[in-house]
């Protein structure tokens, strides 16, 4: 046998057993690559979360139906913790905010959300859940924009705290400037081709999993501990603020709802980090002219132990005060039968200080 067709031998080997990889690859590969990889959290070995990239976004829940810790996890084809909505049968509030909105540790059936709408299920009021784990208000706009506001919502129930307070690598607003100016380079280009294999998108995703509590497709690259809130806290008014302007618009409504953690049960930190971001929820609501609801009041008032599957998650009775706490300030305003509508609010130029800013390494404290 000639070197010819000894080559020609071989490089034929390689090509069917690639073929023959690829396969089985497509049986078991997860379905992304860089721009569509996934993020696990586990417990006990069961997938709670799925995700992918987005150029806009950042991240994405990825749709499909997938057992969590708490239970049954469904995400509809617009990527919302959601059945597919069909048609508009009644008022329809939308929920946006982060990993305690979207549910983490709880079955669909528990979720506030679904709580909601079994409560308003004679006035035939939806509830749609859009809180994503990890979402900060620079995020959830981008998602009301892009996605929400085609399913009609007469009312959003403004959520967005814990991310926007994080300490973390990087600045939501800078992250998402260059993950879509990157989307225009070269490698960029390679990496869609790239992600058409399921040989690469297996190999992306076992590398990405072997760093466990890192969003790979997020970071672009590698970025030391900045020190600052992922959302500053003049930008994180300046969001909320455009919740109202939003819903005004379209003659709808905006109700605040404050997130809780544990420490508001225990009093554990006498100036806690998130105190900022709370005072400017509220001075946005007033601005707004939109309700209220405060559940780290209603959480501390209550005081069971049981609350919260860890330091901020709601667990199922969590998500229940939630549900009864929200609907009871839904009702004192006479909705669904009489619309909550929201006004624009003054372009404040008062400065929001945060005496945290750029302290987070040397803090150390739970931020979100």
């Amino acid at each position: 046998m000639s070197w010819r067709q000894k080559l020609g031998f071989t490089l034929t080997a390689v090509l069917l057993g690639l073929v023959v990889v690829e396969g089985i690859c497509r049986l078991v590969a997860p379905s992304g690559g860089l721009l569509q990889g996934a993020r696990e959290q586990t417990e006990g070995g069961a997938q709670a979360i799925m995700m992918r990239g987005s150029p806009f976004l950042l991240w994405e829940l990825a749709p499909g139906i997938r057992k969590g810790p708490g239970g049954q996890v469904s995400v509809n084809s617009d990527g919302f913790r959601d059945r597919t909505r069909t048609g508009k049968r009644g008022p329809r509030a939308l929920a946006l905010g982060d990993s305690s909105v979207y549910g983490f540790g709880v079955s669909d059936e528990s979720v506030f959300t679904a709580v909601l709408e079994s409560t308003f299920a004679n006035n035939k009021a939806e509830f749609i859940n859009g809180g994503v784990p990890g979402y900060s208000s620079t995020q959830a706009l981008n998602l009301l924009w892009g996605r929400g506001l085609a399913l009609e919502p007469d009312l959003v129930l403004a959520m967005t705290l814990w991310s926007d307070n994080n300490f973390d690598t990087f600045v939501d607003a800078d992250q998402i400037a260059t993950y879509a100016a990157w989307r225009r380079t070269g490698a960029a280009s390679i990496e869609a081709v790239l992600e058409h294999s399921a040989i690469y998108r297996s190999l992306e995703y076992w590398l990405r999993k072997s760093e466990p509590g890192r969003v790979g497709w997020m970071e672009l690259k590698r970025q030391p501990p900045s020190g600052n809130r992922r959302v500053p806290i003049a930008d994180y008014a300046r969001n909320l603020r455009e919740y109202c302007t939003t819903m005004a618009a379209r003659d709808g409504g905006v109700v605040f709802v404050m997130l809780p953690n544990r420490h508001d049960l225990t009093g554990g930190h006498p100036n806690p980090p998130w105190k900022p971001y709370r005072e400017v929820m509220r001075s946005v609501a007033r601005a707004c002219n939109a309700p209220l609801v405060d559940l780290p009041e209603a959480f501390a008032r209550d005081g069971r132990r049981h609350l919260f599957l860890d330091e901020m998650h709601p667990s199922v009775v969590g998500h229940k005060l939630m549900a009864d706490t929200i609907a009871a300030t839904l009702r004192s305003a006479g909705w669904p039968d009489k619309p909550i509508r929201v006004e624009t609010p003054s372009q404040s130029q008062d400065s929001v200080s945060d005496p945290f800013e750029g302290k987070g390494n040397q803090l150390g404290l739970f931020g979100g």
